[in-house]
């Protein structure tokens, strides 16, 4: 099981992407970076730090339908 890092989610208010980076170390000293930019506009108003903790969530959710769908 890969236990990946949070590196950086961040929101971009004008284009309206969330853009999120995963880093974890690989089997053969390599590195293994996943990220996922997705639109995301969100029904109510979210401070900063409610809006990282939802494009971190919307993140793991595509990657793991990425992951099955492969």
């Amino acid at each position: 099981m890969v236990a990946f890092r949070l590196v950086h989610a961040r929101y971009d208010r004008k284009t309206r992407r969330a853009y999120v980076e995963l880093r974890d170390a690989d089997d053969d000293c390599g590195g293994i970076l996943a990220s996922a930019i997705f639109s995301f506009r969100s029904s109510t108003t979210l401070t900063d730090r409610q809006i990282q903790q939802e494009i971190v969530r919307k993140a793991r959710y595509v990657m793991k339908r990425a992951a099955a769908a492969a």
